[in-house]
């Protein structure tokens, strides 16, 4: 078995929201030091075009001192290209400043940041014969602005590192929530079935022992069989509504829960009267509640969410809300489970409407018809 080796100019994580900006700073930069006059010369410039290419490219790869040491060296190579060429070429060390908020420690972004000021300083004392002259320049936003963007980028980075994380955690517990179904599934497969089907196997036989000794005994044990096995029967089916049954109580625990994990608030506001819900009614609604509470989760970047409920008689209503960042037509259409919980409506005869809320994140509004019967007593929590 051979391993085909795949050369990537660019790392994948980074395609999507850094490879363009990446690539017109290059040819602005080449664009700028191959049209300055210098006394480099040519072959000097592209000798110190090829090693900002290679400090790039350690940047964007290496990590830890490696990528401390491309940066120190990417600031002594902007000082060249500002005195040799235009002191304001210093601005597109803007690149490294984005790698510097990859380094690992605290120490190694001091030392980053260190060689920032270096590098004004330098170039302001050869240029101008006063290190602090850039400071009566435009060279000075330039400054603060780099040394702004290493802050910036670990934030940005932490926070993905962070969602990383939670959406392994969601996937564990997901996993751990299915094996422990399988785990209860097979105890009470144990406890009942298991009992009464030896139950069947030991009355069948004592029967068959019976047949020619006292068939009026063996008829009767063969009639306990039947009864048995409807008892079997009756079993099975309750086992497998049981574990098709999602009570909604249970999944607003979830829910609380779910956000918790992500740092949203939860409040859950009950009605006055609660209507006695089917088993099929309260595990659609479930399901689009756990629906709608992941996609808070996950896509709202919302500080709380609250669960509104209600029964005016008619109509049984639940009303997801949350403060987040809200959603446009595009992620309506494209998503985010939001067909599934208009389906389950629909298939309840009621509807879902998805809208924004006056919180401005989302409203889902959940609603299906329960007509005036019996109140429960059972208040959700």
């Amino acid at each position: 078995m051979t391993t085909k080796f795949r050369f990537r100019l660019y790392p994948e994580n980074q395609l999507r929201r850094y490879l363009l900006v990446d690539i017109i700073l290059c040819v602005f930069l080449f664009y700028q030091v191959l049209t300055a006059d210098s006394s480099v010369g040519l072959f000097g410039t592209f000798l110190l075009l090829a090693l900002f290419l290679i400090l790039f490219y350690m940047g964007l790869w290496f990590r830890g001192w490696r990528l401390l040491a491309a940066v120190v060296a990417g600031c002594g190579l902007m000082a060249v290209f500002a005195v040799f060429y235009k002191p304001w070429i210093l601005l597109f060390a803007v690149a490294f400043a984005d790698f510097l908020g990859r380094v690992r420690s605290r120490e190694q972004l001091a030392a980053g940041l260190a060689a920032f000021v270096a590098m004004y300083l330098v170039t302001s004392y050869v240029v101008y014969r006063d290190a602090f002259h850039f400071l009566q320049t435009p060279l000075l936003p330039f400054m603060i602005i780099q040394l702004i963007i290493p802050f910036v980028v670990r934030i940005l980075e932490r926070s993905e590192s962070l969602r990383s994380e939670l959406a392994a955690a969601n996937e564990r517990i997901a996993l751990y929530a299915q094996e422990e179904e399988r785990h209860r599934l097979a105890r009470d497969l144990h406890d009942t079935l298991g009992q009464t089907l030896t139950m069947i196997k030991m009355k069948s036989e004592l029967a068959a022992r019976l047949m020619e000794k006292n068939p009026d005994r063996a008829k009767q044990e063969m009639w306990e069989v039947v009864r048995t096995s409807r008892a079997a029967l009756k079993q099975v089916r309750d086992l497998v509504t049981d574990m098709r049954y999602v009570s909604l109580r249970q999944e607003l625990e979830h829910g609380r829960s779910l956000l918790a994990s992500a740092g949203i608030g939860f409040e859950f506001h009950g009605a006055e009267r609660r209507p006695n819900l089917s088993k099929v009614t309260e595990t659609m609604l479930a399901l689009a509640l756990r629906e709608s509470l992941t996609n808070v989760a996950k896509h709202s970047g919302a500080a709380r969410c609250s669960v509104t409920e209600e029964w005016d008689g008619e109509w049984y209503r639940l009303r997801i809300e949350d403060d987040g960042v809200g959603m446009t037509e595009e992620q309506k259409t494209a998503g985010h489970g939001l067909s599934a919980i208009e389906e389950r409506m629909r298939l309840l005869r009621g509807e879902a409407i998805i809208g924004p809320s006056t919180l401005g994140g989302v409203l889902v509004t959940l609603a299906v018809p329960v007509p005036a019967q019996s109140v429960s007593g059972e208040d959700v929590p």
